[in-house]
Protein backbone atom coordinates (compact mmCIF):
# COMPACT_ATOMS: atom_id res chain seq x y z
CA UNK A 1 0.00 0.00 0.00
CA UNK A 2 1.46 3.35 -1.20
CA UNK A 3 1.96 5.45 1.81
CA UNK A 4 2.69 9.46 0.89
CA UNK A 5 5.93 10.61 2.77
CA UNK A 6 6.20 13.56 4.61
CA UNK A 7 3.48 16.08 4.68
CA UNK A 8 2.67 16.79 0.82
CA UNK A 9 -0.78 16.36 -0.42
CA UNK A 10 -1.37 12.74 -1.16
CA UNK A 11 -0.47 12.43 -4.82
CA UNK A 12 -2.84 15.13 -6.09
CA UNK A 13 -1.28 15.95 -9.35
CA UNK A 14 -2.01 11.88 -10.56
CA UNK A 15 -5.67 11.04 -9.02
CA UNK A 16 -7.39 14.85 -9.51
CA UNK A 17 -8.75 15.20 -5.71
CA UNK A 18 -10.73 17.44 -5.38
CA UNK A 19 -10.34 21.32 -4.15
CA UNK A 20 -9.99 21.31 0.14
CA UNK A 21 -8.84 17.68 -0.06
CA UNK A 22 -5.02 18.89 0.79
CA UNK A 23 -3.87 17.07 4.13
CA UNK A 24 -1.98 19.35 6.89
CA UNK A 25 0.83 18.62 8.66
CA UNK A 26 0.52 18.67 12.57
CA UNK A 27 2.59 17.35 15.00
CA UNK A 28 1.81 14.02 15.09
CA UNK A 29 0.88 13.50 11.21
CA UNK A 30 -0.76 10.29 9.84
CA UNK A 31 0.22 9.89 5.91
CA UNK A 32 -3.47 9.66 3.77
CA UNK A 33 -3.37 6.20 2.20
CA UNK A 34 -4.02 5.71 -1.87
CA UNK A 35 -4.46 2.54 -3.44
CA UNK A 36 -1.43 2.54 -5.83
CA UNK A 37 -2.44 2.07 -9.69
CA UNK A 38 -6.20 3.34 -9.12
CA UNK A 39 -7.17 5.09 -12.11
CA UNK A 40 -10.91 6.39 -12.14
CA UNK A 41 -12.45 6.99 -15.15
CA UNK A 42 -15.65 9.09 -15.50
CA UNK A 43 -18.69 7.51 -16.65
CA UNK A 44 -22.66 7.74 -16.85
CA UNK A 45 -23.34 4.67 -14.64
CA UNK A 46 -22.45 4.44 -10.89
CA UNK A 47 -22.28 0.47 -10.79
CA UNK A 48 -20.82 0.44 -14.20
CA UNK A 49 -18.52 2.99 -13.74
CA UNK A 50 -17.16 1.62 -10.40
CA UNK A 51 -16.73 -2.28 -11.65
CA UNK A 52 -14.55 -0.87 -14.99
CA UNK A 53 -12.39 1.44 -11.90
CA UNK A 54 -12.24 -1.39 -9.53
CA UNK A 55 -11.24 -4.57 -11.70
CA UNK A 56 -8.74 -1.78 -14.26
CA UNK A 57 -6.54 -1.91 -10.65
CA UNK A 58 -6.48 -5.58 -10.83
CA UNK A 59 -5.33 -5.75 -14.24
CA UNK A 60 -8.34 -6.48 -16.72
CA UNK A 61 -9.64 -3.44 -18.67
CA UNK A 62 -13.12 -3.24 -19.82
CA UNK A 63 -14.78 -0.30 -21.08
CA UNK A 64 -17.67 1.56 -19.39
CA UNK A 65 -20.73 0.03 -21.40
CA UNK A 66 -19.09 -3.60 -21.43
CA UNK A 67 -18.76 -4.05 -17.84
CA UNK A 68 -22.40 -2.86 -17.46
CA UNK A 69 -23.54 -5.81 -20.42
CA UNK A 70 -21.17 -8.73 -18.67
CA UNK A 71 -23.19 -7.51 -15.33
CA UNK A 72 -26.71 -7.89 -17.41
CA UNK A 73 -27.59 -4.54 -15.97
CA UNK A 74 -30.43 -4.26 -17.50
CA UNK A 75 -33.52 -4.53 -15.29
CA UNK A 76 -36.66 -3.29 -14.20
CA UNK A 77 -38.29 -2.99 -10.38
CA UNK A 78 -41.62 -1.32 -9.58
CA UNK A 79 -42.25 -0.14 -6.73
CA UNK A 80 -45.49 1.22 -5.30
CA UNK A 81 -46.63 2.33 -1.49
CA UNK A 82 -48.42 4.97 -0.29
CA UNK A 83 -45.23 5.17 1.94
CA UNK A 84 -42.55 5.12 -0.54
CA UNK A 85 -41.56 9.09 -2.13
CA UNK A 86 -42.43 9.09 -4.37
CA UNK A 87 -45.45 6.28 -3.81
CA UNK A 88 -44.71 5.10 -7.08
CA UNK A 89 -41.39 4.84 -8.50
CA UNK A 90 -39.47 2.20 -11.01
CA UNK A 91 -35.58 1.83 -11.41
CA UNK A 92 -34.23 0.20 -14.71
CA UNK A 93 -30.93 -1.80 -14.13
CA UNK A 94 -30.37 -4.89 -12.26
CA UNK A 95 -29.72 -5.22 -9.06
CA UNK A 96 -26.22 -7.14 -8.78
CA UNK A 97 -24.52 -6.34 -12.45
CA UNK A 98 -21.31 -5.91 -10.28
CA UNK A 99 -21.15 -9.35 -9.26
CA UNK A 100 -22.99 -11.32 -12.23
CA UNK A 101 -20.10 -9.67 -14.69
CA UNK A 102 -17.24 -10.95 -12.52
CA UNK A 103 -18.91 -13.94 -12.67
CA UNK A 104 -19.07 -14.28 -16.51
CA UNK A 105 -15.24 -13.60 -16.19
CA UNK A 106 -14.99 -16.17 -14.19
CA UNK A 107 -13.56 -13.30 -11.65
CA UNK A 108 -13.63 -13.71 -8.17
CA UNK A 109 -16.30 -10.90 -6.65
CA UNK A 110 -16.87 -11.15 -2.37
CA UNK A 111 -19.96 -9.97 -1.18
CA UNK A 112 -19.10 -8.39 2.67
CA UNK A 113 -20.99 -6.99 5.41
CA UNK A 114 -21.14 -6.01 9.04
CA UNK A 115 -24.17 -4.58 10.85
CA UNK A 116 -21.40 -2.32 12.97
CA UNK A 117 -20.42 0.96 11.24
CA UNK A 118 -17.00 0.59 12.45
CA UNK A 119 -16.12 -3.09 11.62
CA UNK A 120 -17.88 -2.03 7.94
CA UNK A 121 -15.20 0.52 7.66
CA UNK A 122 -12.40 -1.59 8.73
CA UNK A 123 -13.52 -4.63 6.53
CA UNK A 124 -13.36 -1.86 3.63
CA UNK A 125 -10.01 -0.27 4.32
CA UNK A 126 -8.37 -4.04 4.73
CA UNK A 127 -9.21 -4.66 1.52
CA UNK A 128 -7.83 -1.50 -0.01
CA UNK A 129 -5.15 -2.52 2.03
CA UNK A 130 -4.65 -5.68 0.20
CA UNK A 131 -4.62 -3.92 -3.32
CA UNK A 132 -8.24 -4.27 -3.53
CA UNK A 133 -10.20 -1.48 -4.88
CA UNK A 134 -13.76 -2.12 -2.69
CA UNK A 135 -17.26 -1.45 -4.08
CA UNK A 136 -19.62 0.74 -1.67
CA UNK A 137 -23.26 0.77 -1.69
CA UNK A 138 -24.42 4.00 -0.58
CA UNK A 139 -26.90 6.71 -0.32
CA UNK A 140 -26.73 9.35 -2.87
CA UNK A 141 -28.36 11.97 -0.58
CA UNK A 142 -25.72 10.96 2.70
CA UNK A 143 -22.74 11.73 0.39
CA UNK A 144 -22.00 15.66 1.05
CA UNK A 145 -20.50 16.66 -2.26
CA UNK A 146 -23.76 15.24 -4.14
CA UNK A 147 -25.94 18.26 -2.52
CA UNK A 148 -29.50 16.18 -2.94
CA UNK A 149 -31.84 15.65 -0.24
CA UNK A 150 -32.95 13.00 -2.64
CA UNK A 151 -32.82 9.83 -0.98
CA UNK A 152 -31.16 7.49 -3.24
CA UNK A 153 -30.13 3.51 -1.63
CA UNK A 154 -27.48 1.31 -3.86
CA UNK A 155 -25.69 4.13 -5.40
CA UNK A 156 -21.58 2.28 -5.85
CA UNK A 157 -18.74 4.17 -4.96
CA UNK A 158 -15.56 3.00 -4.85
CA UNK A 159 -13.31 3.53 -1.91
CA UNK A 160 -9.38 4.43 -3.39
CA UNK A 161 -8.17 6.03 -0.32
CA UNK A 162 -8.41 7.47 3.35
CA UNK A 163 -6.27 9.61 5.54
CA UNK A 164 -6.98 8.62 9.15
CA UNK A 165 -5.60 12.54 10.18
CA UNK A 166 -8.64 13.96 8.93
CA UNK A 167 -10.86 11.45 9.51
CA UNK A 168 -11.68 11.62 5.23
CA UNK A 169 -12.12 8.79 2.75
CA UNK A 170 -11.34 9.58 -1.13
CA UNK A 171 -14.22 7.85 -3.16
CA UNK A 172 -14.12 7.74 -6.97
CA UNK A 173 -18.03 8.09 -8.20
CA UNK A 174 -19.48 7.99 -11.68
CA UNK A 175 -18.84 11.32 -13.46
CA UNK A 176 -16.66 12.88 -10.73
CA UNK A 177 -13.76 14.10 -12.72
CA UNK A 178 -11.26 13.42 -9.73
CA UNK A 179 -11.66 11.82 -6.25
CA UNK A 180 -13.83 13.65 -3.55
CA UNK A 181 -12.80 13.74 0.14
CA UNK A 182 -16.13 12.50 2.49
CA UNK A 183 -15.96 12.88 6.16
CA UNK A 184 -16.19 8.70 8.03
CA UNK A 185 -18.95 10.18 9.84
CA UNK A 186 -21.05 11.13 6.39
CA UNK A 187 -19.71 7.13 4.41
CA UNK A 188 -20.79 5.92 7.48
CA UNK A 189 -24.19 7.26 7.60
CA UNK A 190 -23.99 6.92 3.99
CA UNK A 191 -23.35 3.06 3.90
CA UNK A 192 -26.47 2.50 6.62
CA UNK A 193 -29.25 3.64 4.66
CA UNK A 194 -32.01 1.43 3.41
CA UNK A 195 -33.27 3.71 0.98
CA UNK A 196 -34.77 2.50 -2.28
CA UNK A 197 -34.48 1.33 -4.60
CA UNK A 198 -31.32 -0.53 -3.49
CA UNK A 199 -30.56 0.21 -0.25
CA UNK A 200 -30.04 -2.94 2.51
CA UNK A 201 -28.85 -3.35 6.07
CA UNK A 202 -25.33 -4.31 6.98
CA UNK A 203 -23.25 -1.82 4.87
CA UNK A 204 -22.29 -3.81 2.22
CA UNK A 205 -19.08 -3.80 0.12
CA UNK A 206 -18.20 -5.68 -2.62
CA UNK A 207 -14.26 -6.81 -3.06
CA UNK A 208 -13.49 -7.82 -6.77
CA UNK A 209 -10.54 -9.39 -7.99
CA UNK A 210 -8.60 -11.26 -10.97
CA UNK A 211 -6.61 -14.18 -9.23
CA UNK A 212 -6.59 -15.92 -12.81
CA UNK A 213 -7.13 -14.52 -16.53
CA UNK A 214 -10.58 -13.92 -17.11
CA UNK A 215 -12.40 -16.21 -18.67
CA UNK A 216 -12.66 -15.15 -23.28
CA UNK A 217 -14.77 -12.35 -23.96
CA UNK A 218 -16.88 -13.89 -26.38
CA UNK A 219 -17.62 -16.90 -24.21
CA UNK A 220 -18.67 -14.21 -21.66
CA UNK A 221 -20.84 -12.09 -23.86
CA UNK A 222 -22.36 -15.38 -24.74
CA UNK A 223 -23.26 -16.20 -21.41
CA UNK A 224 -24.33 -12.16 -20.22
CA UNK A 225 -26.34 -12.31 -23.43
CA UNK A 226 -28.40 -15.36 -22.00
CA UNK A 227 -28.38 -14.24 -18.35
CA UNK A 228 -29.88 -11.20 -19.30
CA UNK A 229 -32.93 -12.49 -21.05
CA UNK A 230 -33.54 -15.28 -18.53
CA UNK A 231 -33.46 -12.28 -15.84
CA UNK A 232 -35.44 -10.46 -17.97
CA UNK A 233 -38.48 -13.17 -18.17
CA UNK A 234 -37.94 -15.33 -15.56
CA UNK A 235 -39.86 -13.59 -12.80
CA UNK A 236 -43.63 -13.45 -13.20
CA UNK A 237 -45.11 -11.36 -9.83
CA UNK A 238 -45.01 -8.16 -11.24
CA UNK A 239 -41.90 -7.01 -9.07
CA UNK A 240 -39.11 -7.19 -11.55
CA UNK A 241 -38.07 -7.82 -15.02
CA UNK A 242 -40.88 -7.92 -18.03
CA UNK A 243 -43.45 -8.50 -16.04
CA UNK A 244 -42.76 -5.46 -14.11
CA UNK A 245 -43.10 -3.46 -17.12
CA UNK A 246 -45.82 -5.18 -18.23
CA UNK A 247 -47.76 -4.28 -14.38
CA UNK A 248 -46.45 -0.56 -14.62
CA UNK A 249 -47.92 -0.22 -17.71
CA UNK A 250 -51.25 -1.07 -16.96
CA UNK A 251 -51.17 1.08 -13.57
CA UNK A 252 -50.13 4.49 -14.95
CA UNK A 253 -53.19 5.58 -16.17
CA UNK A 254 -54.32 5.17 -12.09
CA UNK A 255 -50.83 6.70 -10.40
CA UNK A 256 -52.82 10.64 -10.08
CA UNK A 257 -55.66 8.48 -8.57
CA UNK A 258 -53.71 6.11 -6.11
CA UNK A 259 -51.28 9.23 -5.48
CA UNK A 260 -51.40 10.42 -1.64
CA UNK A 261 -51.82 14.13 -2.80
CA UNK A 262 -50.98 16.50 -5.56
CA UNK A 263 -47.29 17.00 -4.32
CA UNK A 264 -46.88 13.21 -4.94
CA UNK A 265 -48.86 12.76 -8.45
CA UNK A 266 -45.92 15.48 -9.54
CA UNK A 267 -43.00 13.96 -7.80
CA UNK A 268 -44.19 10.35 -9.20
CA UNK A 269 -43.86 11.25 -12.96
CA UNK A 270 -40.98 14.09 -12.27
CA UNK A 271 -39.02 11.52 -11.07
CA UNK A 272 -39.99 8.59 -13.50
CA UNK A 273 -38.38 11.19 -15.51
CA UNK A 274 -35.30 11.81 -13.70
CA UNK A 275 -34.87 7.48 -13.04
CA UNK A 276 -35.01 7.43 -17.02
CA UNK A 277 -33.13 9.86 -18.65
CA UNK A 278 -30.79 11.44 -15.53
CA UNK A 279 -29.63 9.76 -11.98
CA UNK A 280 -26.77 8.03 -13.87
CA UNK A 281 -28.72 5.99 -16.89
CA UNK A 282 -27.00 7.56 -19.83
CA UNK A 283 -30.60 7.97 -21.16
CA UNK A 284 -33.76 5.75 -22.22
CA UNK A 285 -33.77 3.80 -18.69
CA UNK A 286 -30.11 2.47 -19.34
CA UNK A 287 -31.26 0.96 -22.91
CA UNK A 288 -28.61 3.29 -24.49
CA UNK A 289 -25.89 2.51 -22.62
CA UNK A 290 -26.35 -1.21 -23.47
CA UNK A 291 -26.63 -0.94 -27.42
CA UNK A 292 -23.05 0.84 -26.81
CA UNK A 293 -22.60 -2.63 -25.61
CA UNK A 294 -24.42 -4.90 -27.81
CA UNK A 295 -21.94 -3.24 -30.33
CA UNK A 296 -18.61 -3.49 -28.91
CA UNK A 297 -20.38 -7.35 -28.30
CA UNK A 298 -20.76 -8.26 -32.09
CA UNK A 299 -16.96 -8.06 -32.30
CA UNK A 300 -16.64 -10.48 -29.39
CA UNK A 301 -18.96 -13.21 -30.80
CA UNK A 302 -19.71 -14.22 -34.32
CA UNK A 303 -22.76 -14.26 -35.74
CA UNK A 304 -24.14 -11.95 -33.55
CA UNK A 305 -24.14 -9.01 -35.47
CA UNK A 306 -27.02 -10.58 -37.83
CA UNK A 307 -29.70 -10.33 -35.01
CA UNK A 308 -29.25 -6.37 -35.10
CA UNK A 309 -29.50 -6.33 -31.26
CA UNK A 310 -27.83 -2.90 -31.44
CA UNK A 311 -30.50 -1.13 -33.58
CA UNK A 312 -33.17 -3.09 -31.35
CA UNK A 313 -31.70 -1.60 -28.34
CA UNK A 314 -31.61 1.73 -29.58
CA UNK A 315 -35.40 1.88 -30.39
CA UNK A 316 -36.39 0.72 -27.00
CA UNK A 317 -34.14 3.61 -25.15
CA UNK A 318 -36.05 5.98 -27.60
CA UNK A 319 -39.02 4.80 -26.86
CA UNK A 320 -38.51 5.04 -22.74
CA UNK A 321 -36.66 8.46 -23.39
CA UNK A 322 -40.57 9.59 -25.34
CA UNK A 323 -41.96 8.18 -22.35
CA UNK A 324 -40.26 9.99 -20.07
CA UNK A 325 -40.58 12.75 -21.44
CA UNK A 326 -44.70 12.59 -21.47
CA UNK A 327 -44.44 11.72 -17.80
CA UNK A 328 -42.71 14.55 -17.16
CA UNK A 329 -45.18 16.88 -18.68
CA UNK A 330 -47.85 15.14 -17.31
CA UNK A 331 -46.02 16.00 -14.20
CA UNK A 332 -46.14 19.61 -14.46
CA UNK A 333 -49.50 20.37 -15.08
CA UNK A 334 -51.46 20.65 -11.82
CA UNK A 335 -54.09 17.54 -11.48
CA UNK A 336 -52.76 16.32 -14.71
CA UNK A 337 -53.75 12.64 -15.90
CA UNK A 338 -52.11 9.70 -17.85
CA UNK A 339 -53.48 10.98 -21.40
CA UNK A 340 -54.46 7.72 -23.29
CA UNK A 341 -51.64 8.64 -26.09
CA UNK A 342 -48.91 7.63 -22.63
CA UNK A 343 -50.75 4.84 -21.92
CA UNK A 344 -50.71 3.35 -25.06
CA UNK A 345 -46.89 3.91 -25.00
CA UNK A 346 -46.28 2.39 -21.82
CA UNK A 347 -48.14 -0.87 -23.05
CA UNK A 348 -45.66 -0.99 -26.55
CA UNK A 349 -42.75 -0.48 -24.88
CA UNK A 350 -44.27 -3.10 -22.46
CA UNK A 351 -44.71 -5.30 -25.59
CA UNK A 352 -41.16 -4.35 -27.29
CA UNK A 353 -39.58 -5.44 -24.26
CA UNK A 354 -41.30 -8.83 -23.59
CA UNK A 355 -40.16 -9.37 -27.58
CA UNK A 356 -36.85 -8.11 -27.65
CA UNK A 357 -35.57 -10.81 -24.49
CA UNK A 358 -38.08 -13.57 -25.99
CA UNK A 359 -35.54 -13.20 -29.15
CA UNK A 360 -32.28 -13.29 -27.39
CA UNK A 361 -33.17 -16.28 -25.44
CA UNK A 362 -33.91 -18.20 -28.36
CA UNK A 363 -31.49 -17.13 -31.18
CA UNK A 364 -28.15 -15.75 -29.36
CA UNK A 365 -25.60 -18.42 -31.47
Amino acid sequence: MHRSPGCPAPRRATLGLRSGSRAACPGRYTPPVILPGFEHRPGLHCGSTALADALRVRGVALSEPMAFGLGAGLGFYYLSAPELSPSHLFVGRSAHLERAACEVLGLSAVERSADDPASAWEGARAALERGLAPILSTDLAELPYWGSRTRFGGHRVVLAGHDATRGIAWLADTDRPGLEAVPLDALARARASIAPPFGTGGNPWLEVDAPAPPRPLGEAVREALRRQAREMLLDPDGFAGVSAIERFAAELPDWPARATGEADRAWCFRYAWQVTEKRGTGGGLFRALYARFLREAEAALPGLAALRLPDRMDALAAGWSALAEGMRAAGEVPGGAVSPELAAQARALAQAERRYHEDVAARVP
